[in-house]
């Protein structure tokens, strides 16, 4: 087996300049916080509303002390719910999207001279936990247009710094390209991975382009391995449309507050 299809397509190669080019540009470590706005916007809405409790309650309490005992109740009670959800969103991207993304990774039968393509890679989660899974024959290919508004710290150059720490740099090459036209050869993916991102790259109008694509340059027999926010119930609609077999949705069941999804898939061998 070729250890990339990159390698034959020069659209597909791996990036020689600019963020995460080689791995001498090492960036931090960590996969970042997902909708890093969103959490911020929630934690000063929190605090917000706390503040307007404490201070309505702190003004009115000598002329009007019914008024000021409902805001005492209602702001910090709005205010600290509001930073709850913030806070579980906050430990649903530091280590919740860890853990349920290795259990994808672990569902997956690997064989070690896989070609995986993690699709919204970012910071490299997929591609490090699938790189752990290859020996020197895989390799983990992540496709990305690294927006900071999809996670913090979204730099190519943080794939090569969560590699080496675990010790698989020889096994990943990052790739920017776009979803709707994936800078590889059809079949010549073994595995399609994806980490919290597709409901962040791929619009709802081009979801049908992007899944032919992925369907594209997957091969007979391979797997598809999504963790997404929601949406489980469409993708495994467009996977179906895409010629995908063997579709299950799991909804997990945790105390992130968010609907989160894992869809896994199989490209059926023809004839």
């Amino acid at each position: 087996m070729a250890r990339s299809p990159a390698s034959d397509s020069p659209e597909g190669e791996k990036p020689t300049t600019g963020p995460g080019a080689s791995p001498s540009r090492a960036g931090k470590r960590g996969y970042g916080i997902d909708d890093p706005n969103s959490i911020l916007e929630l934690a000063a809405a929190g605090i917000v509303a706390i503040s307007i409790g404490f201070l309505t309650s702190f003004y009115e309490v000598r002329t009007n002390p019914s008024l000021a005992r409902l805001t005492l109740l209602v702001g910090p009670g709005v205010g600290f719910l509001v930073l709850a959800v913030a806070s579980a969103l906050y430990w649903s991207s530091q280590q919740g999207k860890v853990d349920e993304m290795a259990r994808v990774v672990a569902n997956i039968p690997w064989g070690g001279s896989e070609v995986v393509l993690d699709i919204g890679c970012g910071r490299g989660l997929g591609m490090v936990l699938a790189g752990k899974r290859l020996d020197d024959k895989g390799v983990a290919l992540g496709i990305d247009v690294w927006k900071g508004s999809h996670l913090s710290g979204n730099d190519p150059s943080s794939i090569w710094a969560n590699a080496a720490k675990e010790g698989v740099s020889d096994r990943v090459a990052p790739v920017k390209a776009d979803t709707n036209s994936l800078p590889f050869p059809a079949a010549s993916v073994d595995v399609v991975l994806s980490a919290v991102s597709m409901h962040k790259l791929i619009k709802k109008s081009d979801r049908l382009l992007a899944f032919t694509e992925i369907a594209r340059v997957l091969k007979e027999g391979g797997r598809i391995g999504i963790l997404d926010a929601g949406r489980g119930s469409e993708y495994s609609k467009v996977l179906r449309t895409v010629g995908m077999s063997d579709i299950s949705v799991r909804r997990l069941r945790s105390p992130t507050l968010r609907p989160f999804h894992v869809v896994m898939a199989r490209k059926p061998f023809q004839g």
